[in-house]
């Protein structure tokens, strides 16, 4: 029993070591510093700000009015009453096209010259809508203010003509629209793009400056050690790979187990974005997601001989990361080569565990799929970490 505490107390001792002995190289090199701490404090703050207006609003587009008339100025008065839009007169598609060219308008609208006569004799006439599609958002906004206003158009014109033909107000409604579409928007109620695009990018951001703080600290070592190993004098305790893994790990853990929970709870709350869990359950995600990516980190170290590839890898790896997490386009609808291939990341599971119960309020129960893979990842990376390790001092 004696030899058991004492085994227990050279390990915690062992430990205790090797984590205060990272703290200090954390906090003694200004780069570390920058990345683990400034920038975790600051890139959340300047990814919510830019995205703060939530949607593209007020988006100048050209009107060409080759009818003139009453009828198709009230049309276009309700095209420039809609959020989306603000109109401009244009001369001519001669004008709205050099207007486009020099950005001043982003598309527009041409309504013919006989628009009210044919809507008056009961013919049908078009509204001709010309877009610059080299901005999404903005070619969906545009496109929707004005489909908006000619659904709705559509429907008065029927309801006026068979009004005219002695129908009731009621009967020309049921008649005019008999089948009324109710959109009800769930999770995302202001349809903004920081509501569903940030949050998730909030998980990419930890997974990231772990990376590469772990990269520039390994780095580091690798290039002021004349054999490119992480430690010249190893000490006896170092001698135990798994303790030095782990104590490693524990000082990482626990500066970024107070980032996250600015970066995952505070965040949010402050720039309105959508926080349904509670800190327990976020928590409860976030400590197997950060196990995994530090042993992840710390198995990459293998690659990493100096500091400047930490950096190389960290952007080689963020766009990868962002198209596989999920955000950009639905896992459902990958190939199943990279459906597979994105397991492999951290960043996968964690994106989706937090946006499901943190943006769609989802019980913790749902995101079990995400939590045992994270747990599967950080003992994986656990092993592997301690195999890379091995391989650099051998």
């Amino acid at each position: 029993m004696m030899k058991l505490f004492s085994n227990i107390k050279n390990v915690l001792s062992d430990l205790t070591a090797i984590t205060w002995k990272e703290f200090k190289t954390i906090f003694t090199d200004s780069g570390v510093l920058l990345i683990l701490i400034i920038a975790g404090f600051g890139y959340p703050l300047l990814y919510s700000t830019v995205y703060l207006n939530e949607s593209v609003d007020e988006i100048p587009v050209g009107i060409i009015d080759e009818c003139g008339t009453s009828y198709s100025r009230g049309f276009a008065s309700k095209i420039d009453a809609t959020r989306e839009v603000t109109l401009e007169s244009c001369i001519n598609m001669d004008d709205a096209i050099g207007k486009m060219k020099k950005r001043e308008i982003h598309g527009f609208i041409v309504i013919p010259k006989d628009f009210s006569k044919n809507i008056q004799t009961g013919k049908q006439t078009t509204v001709s809508l010309y877009i610059n599609m080299a901005t999404f958002f903005i070619y969906k906004n545009i496109a929707m203010a004005c489909n908006y206003v000619m659904l709705d158009e559509n429907k008065n014109i029927s309801l006026q003509r068979l009004s005219a033909d002695g129908l009731t107000e009621q009967e020309a409604l049921q008649s005019a629209e008999p089948l009324r579409n109710k959109m009800n928007i769930l999770f995302n109620e202001g349809n903004g793009f920081a509501s569903f695009f940030v949050p998730g990018v909030l998980v990419l951001i930890i997974h990231q400056l772990l990376f590469l703080g772990i990269g520039m600290v390994s780095g580091t070592r690798r290039e002021e050690n004349a054999n490119h190993k992480l430690s010249d004098n190893v000490a006896p305790h170092e001698k135990k790979v798994h303790r030095y893994i782990l104590g490693q790990a524990a000082a990482y853990l626990i500066i970024y187990s107070i980032v996250s929970a600015y970066i995952l709870i505070l965040v949010p709350r402050m720039f309105g974005l959508p926080h349904y869990a509670s800190a327990w359950d976020i928590y409860r995600l976030v400590f197997p997601f950060l196990l995994a990516v530090i042993f992840f980190s710390q198995t990459w170290a293998i690659f990493i001989r100096n500091r400047e590839t930490g950096m190389v890898m960290f952007l080689f790896f963020s766009v990868i990361l962002l198209f596989l997490s999920g955000l950009t386009w639905p896992v459902s609808s990958f190939p199943s080569f990279w459906k597979y291939f994105s397991y492999i990341f951290p960043g996968t599971f964690g994106v989706q565990g937090y946006v499901k119960i943190n943006c769609m309020g989802a019980d913790f129960s749902v995101i079990r799929t995400e939590f045992i893979a994270l747990w599967i990842q950080a003992i994986i990376y656990f092993v592997t970490a301690c195999f890379s390790y091995r391989y650099i001092n051998k």
